[in-house]
Protein backbone atom coordinates (compact mmCIF):
# COMPACT_ATOMS: atom_id res chain seq x y z
CA UNK A 1 0.00 0.00 0.00
CA UNK A 2 1.41 3.22 -0.90
CA UNK A 3 2.09 5.83 1.90
CA UNK A 4 0.34 9.22 1.81
CA UNK A 5 1.97 11.81 2.37
CA UNK A 6 0.51 15.60 3.87
CA UNK A 7 1.75 17.88 1.14
CA UNK A 8 1.33 21.94 1.57
CA UNK A 9 -1.44 23.76 -0.46
CA UNK A 10 -0.37 25.94 -3.09
CA UNK A 11 -1.79 28.12 -5.40
CA UNK A 12 0.17 27.03 -8.01
CA UNK A 13 0.73 23.58 -7.49
CA UNK A 14 -2.81 22.96 -6.83
CA UNK A 15 -4.99 25.94 -8.98
CA UNK A 16 -6.59 23.33 -10.97
CA UNK A 17 -7.98 20.92 -7.90
CA UNK A 18 -11.23 20.49 -7.50
CA UNK A 19 -12.69 18.23 -4.44
CA UNK A 20 -14.91 15.80 -6.08
CA UNK A 21 -18.42 15.80 -5.91
CA UNK A 22 -19.03 12.82 -3.32
CA UNK A 23 -15.59 13.07 -1.45
CA UNK A 24 -16.63 14.43 1.27
CA UNK A 25 -20.23 12.29 1.92
CA UNK A 26 -17.92 9.48 0.97
CA UNK A 27 -15.18 10.26 3.81
CA UNK A 28 -18.14 10.95 6.67
CA UNK A 29 -19.34 7.75 5.85
CA UNK A 30 -16.55 5.78 6.83
CA UNK A 31 -16.15 7.14 10.18
CA UNK A 32 -17.55 4.95 13.10
CA UNK A 33 -15.19 7.70 15.32
CA UNK A 34 -15.05 11.58 14.34
CA UNK A 35 -12.76 13.53 16.31
CA UNK A 36 -13.71 16.09 18.99
CA UNK A 37 -12.19 19.30 20.50
CA UNK A 38 -12.90 19.60 24.07
CA UNK A 39 -14.77 22.55 22.87
CA UNK A 40 -17.17 20.87 20.91
CA UNK A 41 -18.12 18.34 23.53
CA UNK A 42 -21.59 20.29 24.49
CA UNK A 43 -22.59 20.55 21.11
CA UNK A 44 -21.32 17.03 19.79
CA UNK A 45 -23.40 15.44 22.70
CA UNK A 46 -26.85 16.27 21.43
CA UNK A 47 -26.55 14.48 18.84
CA UNK A 48 -24.21 11.32 19.26
CA UNK A 49 -22.59 9.55 22.30
CA UNK A 50 -18.70 11.06 23.36
CA UNK A 51 -15.98 8.68 24.12
CA UNK A 52 -12.39 9.58 25.00
CA UNK A 53 -9.25 6.95 24.16
CA UNK A 54 -5.55 7.44 25.18
CA UNK A 55 -2.90 6.65 22.91
CA UNK A 56 -1.18 4.61 24.45
CA UNK A 57 2.31 5.53 22.72
CA UNK A 58 2.35 9.31 23.12
CA UNK A 59 0.41 9.30 26.28
CA UNK A 60 -2.30 11.85 24.32
CA UNK A 61 -5.98 11.62 24.61
CA UNK A 62 -8.11 12.68 22.20
CA UNK A 63 -12.21 12.75 22.46
CA UNK A 64 -14.34 11.32 19.66
CA UNK A 65 -18.41 11.45 18.74
CA UNK A 66 -19.43 7.71 18.17
CA UNK A 67 -21.32 7.12 14.99
CA UNK A 68 -21.52 3.76 14.42
CA UNK A 69 -20.61 0.09 16.05
CA UNK A 70 -18.52 -0.99 13.40
CA UNK A 71 -15.50 -0.01 11.87
CA UNK A 72 -16.06 2.36 8.31
CA UNK A 73 -19.36 2.94 8.94
CA UNK A 74 -21.39 6.07 9.80
CA UNK A 75 -25.20 5.47 10.77
CA UNK A 76 -26.14 8.98 10.17
CA UNK A 77 -25.53 8.91 6.39
CA UNK A 78 -28.31 7.57 4.29
CA UNK A 79 -29.17 8.01 0.79
CA UNK A 80 -25.57 10.26 0.29
CA UNK A 81 -26.32 13.08 3.11
CA UNK A 82 -25.27 13.22 6.20
CA UNK A 83 -28.21 13.69 8.44
CA UNK A 84 -27.53 15.45 11.81
CA UNK A 85 -27.57 18.69 13.51
CA UNK A 86 -24.20 19.26 14.32
CA UNK A 87 -21.04 18.28 12.26
CA UNK A 88 -17.48 18.17 13.86
CA UNK A 89 -14.71 20.26 12.84
CA UNK A 90 -12.82 18.07 11.61
CA UNK A 91 -15.51 17.13 9.10
CA UNK A 92 -15.92 20.78 8.05
CA UNK A 93 -12.14 21.41 7.52
CA UNK A 94 -12.10 17.56 5.16
CA UNK A 95 -9.78 17.38 2.76
CA UNK A 96 -7.80 19.69 4.25
CA UNK A 97 -5.51 18.91 7.13
CA UNK A 98 -3.05 20.90 9.71
CA UNK A 99 0.56 19.93 9.29
CA UNK A 100 3.93 21.35 9.79
CA UNK A 101 5.05 23.92 7.57
CA UNK A 102 8.15 22.77 5.86
CA UNK A 103 9.95 26.08 5.64
CA UNK A 104 9.92 27.28 8.87
CA UNK A 105 9.83 25.32 12.54
CA UNK A 106 7.09 25.43 14.65
CA UNK A 107 4.95 26.70 12.75
CA UNK A 108 1.99 25.07 11.09
CA UNK A 109 0.19 24.73 7.07
CA UNK A 110 -2.48 23.74 5.37
CA UNK A 111 -1.70 20.31 4.12
CA UNK A 112 -3.82 17.89 1.21
CA UNK A 113 -3.25 13.98 0.48
CA UNK A 114 -3.01 14.53 -3.10
CA UNK A 115 -2.60 10.66 -4.09
CA UNK A 116 -5.99 9.85 -1.49
CA UNK A 117 -8.34 10.24 -4.85
CA UNK A 118 -10.86 13.09 -3.28
CA UNK A 119 -9.61 15.26 -5.48
CA UNK A 120 -9.83 16.15 -9.48
CA UNK A 121 -8.87 18.38 -12.47
CA UNK A 122 -12.23 18.45 -14.06
CA UNK A 123 -15.13 18.43 -11.76
CA UNK A 124 -16.22 19.19 -8.22
CA UNK A 125 -15.44 22.36 -6.16
CA UNK A 126 -12.29 23.94 -7.02
CA UNK A 127 -9.68 25.09 -4.50
CA UNK A 128 -8.65 28.06 -6.47
CA UNK A 129 -10.61 30.47 -8.34
CA UNK A 130 -9.34 31.69 -12.46
CA UNK A 131 -7.38 34.50 -10.52
CA UNK A 132 -5.46 31.64 -7.94
CA UNK A 133 -6.90 33.18 -5.15
CA UNK A 134 -8.77 30.76 -2.68
CA UNK A 135 -12.28 30.16 -2.98
CA UNK A 136 -15.20 30.48 -0.41
CA UNK A 137 -14.69 26.73 0.58
CA UNK A 138 -11.01 26.80 1.00
CA UNK A 139 -10.94 30.10 3.00
CA UNK A 140 -14.13 28.51 5.27
CA UNK A 141 -11.51 25.42 5.79
CA UNK A 142 -8.57 27.22 6.38
CA UNK A 143 -10.00 29.48 9.02
CA UNK A 144 -11.28 26.60 10.77
CA UNK A 145 -8.07 24.58 10.61
CA UNK A 146 -6.29 27.72 12.07
CA UNK A 147 -8.51 27.73 14.97
CA UNK A 148 -8.20 24.44 15.52
CA UNK A 149 -4.51 24.87 16.95
CA UNK A 150 -5.84 27.06 19.73
CA UNK A 151 -8.29 23.93 20.43
CA UNK A 152 -6.10 21.77 20.46
CA UNK A 153 -3.94 23.08 23.49
CA UNK A 154 -7.00 23.61 25.26
CA UNK A 155 -8.10 20.24 24.38
CA UNK A 156 -4.43 18.69 25.81
CA UNK A 157 -5.06 21.30 28.59
CA UNK A 158 -8.84 19.39 29.43
CA UNK A 159 -7.73 16.05 29.22
CA UNK A 160 -4.34 16.60 31.36
CA UNK A 161 -6.66 17.81 34.12
CA UNK A 162 -9.24 15.50 33.95
CA UNK A 163 -6.07 12.43 34.01
CA UNK A 164 -4.56 14.46 36.86
CA UNK A 165 -7.59 14.22 38.36
CA UNK A 166 -8.39 10.35 37.35
CA UNK A 167 -11.81 11.18 36.06
CA UNK A 168 -11.44 9.07 33.02
CA UNK A 169 -13.03 5.61 33.24
CA UNK A 170 -12.16 2.65 30.64
CA UNK A 171 -15.08 1.16 29.36
CA UNK A 172 -15.94 -2.20 27.56
CA UNK A 173 -19.16 -2.20 25.03
CA UNK A 174 -20.81 -5.12 24.77
CA UNK A 175 -23.27 -5.39 22.08
CA UNK A 176 -25.49 -7.63 21.64
CA UNK A 177 -27.07 -8.70 18.41
CA UNK A 178 -30.31 -10.49 17.50
CA UNK A 179 -28.80 -13.35 15.47
CA UNK A 180 -26.85 -14.57 18.48
CA UNK A 181 -23.96 -13.07 17.92
CA UNK A 182 -22.12 -10.22 19.98
CA UNK A 183 -18.81 -7.94 19.23
CA UNK A 184 -16.65 -5.90 21.82
CA UNK A 185 -15.89 -2.34 21.43
CA UNK A 186 -12.89 -1.84 23.63
CA UNK A 187 -10.01 1.10 24.40
CA UNK A 188 -13.19 3.84 24.91
CA UNK A 189 -13.54 6.08 28.11
CA UNK A 190 -15.67 7.66 29.81
CA UNK A 191 -15.78 10.03 33.11
CA UNK A 192 -15.79 7.95 35.86
CA UNK A 193 -19.08 9.58 38.01
CA UNK A 194 -18.59 8.26 41.32
CA UNK A 195 -14.69 9.83 41.01
CA UNK A 196 -16.83 12.61 40.15
CA UNK A 197 -18.46 12.85 42.85
CA UNK A 198 -16.42 12.68 45.68
CA UNK A 199 -13.94 15.89 44.11
CA UNK A 200 -13.31 18.00 46.76
CA UNK A 201 -15.19 21.59 46.99
CA UNK A 202 -11.24 22.93 45.94
CA UNK A 203 -11.39 20.18 42.95
CA UNK A 204 -14.73 21.31 41.79
CA UNK A 205 -14.14 25.11 42.10
CA UNK A 206 -10.87 24.79 39.51
CA UNK A 207 -13.04 22.82 37.35
CA UNK A 208 -15.51 25.52 37.23
CA UNK A 209 -13.27 28.05 37.32
CA UNK A 210 -11.61 26.77 33.84
CA UNK A 211 -15.06 26.25 32.41
CA UNK A 212 -14.32 21.99 32.38
CA UNK A 213 -17.50 21.43 34.44
CA UNK A 214 -19.79 21.27 31.45
CA UNK A 215 -17.98 19.36 29.21
CA UNK A 216 -17.35 16.97 32.03
CA UNK A 217 -21.51 16.88 32.31
CA UNK A 218 -22.11 16.29 28.73
CA UNK A 219 -19.90 13.94 28.17
CA UNK A 220 -21.92 11.95 30.75
CA UNK A 221 -25.09 12.71 29.62
CA UNK A 222 -23.77 11.57 25.87
CA UNK A 223 -23.86 8.22 27.25
CA UNK A 224 -27.76 7.82 26.46
CA UNK A 225 -26.96 8.79 22.67
CA UNK A 226 -25.93 5.28 22.70
CA UNK A 227 -29.72 4.23 22.25
CA UNK A 228 -29.84 6.47 19.64
CA UNK A 229 -27.60 4.50 17.91
CA UNK A 230 -29.37 1.20 18.38
CA UNK A 231 -32.13 2.57 16.93
CA UNK A 232 -30.70 4.17 13.52
CA UNK A 233 -29.06 0.48 13.07
CA UNK A 234 -32.14 -0.86 13.33
CA UNK A 235 -33.73 0.62 11.20
CA UNK A 236 -31.77 -0.56 8.22
CA UNK A 237 -33.73 -4.11 7.32
CA UNK A 238 -29.95 -5.17 5.94
CA UNK A 239 -28.50 -4.58 9.47
CA UNK A 240 -28.42 -7.43 12.22
CA UNK A 241 -30.71 -6.16 14.70
CA UNK A 242 -28.96 -4.82 17.60
CA UNK A 243 -30.85 -6.58 20.97
CA UNK A 244 -28.66 -4.70 24.25
CA UNK A 245 -25.72 -2.77 24.37
CA UNK A 246 -24.06 -3.31 27.86
CA UNK A 247 -21.33 -0.81 28.95
CA UNK A 248 -18.86 -1.93 31.34
CA UNK A 249 -16.01 -0.92 33.27
CA UNK A 250 -12.80 -2.34 31.50
CA UNK A 251 -10.80 -4.62 33.60
CA UNK A 252 -7.76 -3.38 31.59
CA UNK A 253 -7.20 -0.28 28.96
CA UNK A 254 -6.98 -1.14 25.71
CA UNK A 255 -6.74 0.90 22.57
CA UNK A 256 -8.62 -0.59 19.48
Amino acid sequence: MKKLTLVELSNKAHKDFKIKNNAVIDHIAKQHLMNLRATELGQAATCYPVFATKNTHNGFWTFSAMTSFTPNENLFVKNDKFDVIYRPTSIQTFPFYLMQAPSEGNTYTIGILEDQGDFSKTTGEPLFDEKSSPTEGTKRRAQLLDADVQKDIQTAQFSKALDDLGLFKPLDMNVQLADGNSKKIRGLHTIDEDRFQILSIEELDSLRQQGYLMPILAMLISLLQVNKLITLNNQDVERAPIVEVKMEVAKDAVIS
